[in-house]
C-alpha cells in the first residue's frame, strides 16, 4: 500500500511541477485572463511613456544639492590627503569650488 501511495505521489509531482511552471500557477487560481489583461495594459503604458510620475523640479534640485554635498565632502578628504602627501592640489581645489557654487545656488 505504501509503494502505491509513493508511486502516485511521485507521478503527481512529475506532472504538476512542469505544468505549474509553464502556466505560472495561474491555472489553479483561475486568474489567467486577469493576468493577461494586466500584462497588456502594462505594456501599453510603458510603450506610451506613462505608468509613473516623475519628480518635481524642486525634488530634482534638492537631490542635486545633496549629491553635490556628498561629493564635496569626498573631495575635501582627498584634498587633505593630497596636501599631506605633498601632491598638486589645484585640480581638486577647482572641483571643490565648482561643487560649492552648485550648493550656493
Amino acid at each position: 500500500m505504501k509503494l502505491n501511495k509513493a508511486l502516485k505521489l511521485s507521478l503527481g509531482t512529475l506532472v504538476v511541477f512542469p505544468v505549474s511552471f509553464l502556466v505560472g500557477n495561474e491555472l489553479l487560481a483561475n486568474h489567467l485572463t486577469v493576468g493577461l489583461e494586466y500584462q497588456l495594459s502594462n505594456e501599453n503604458l510603458i510603450a506610451c511613456g506613462g505608468g509613473g510620475g516623475g519628480s518635481s523640479p524642486a525634488e530634482r534640485a534638492a537631490k542635486k544639492v545633496k549629491q553635490a554635498k556628498a561629493k564635496l565632502n569626498f573631495k575635501k578628504r582627498e584634498l587633505s590627503k593630497a596636501a599631506a602627501e605633498g601632491k598638486d592640489t589645484s585640480k581638486l581645489e577647482a572641483e571643490i569650488s565648482e561643487l560649492e557654487a552648485i550648493i550656493a545656488e
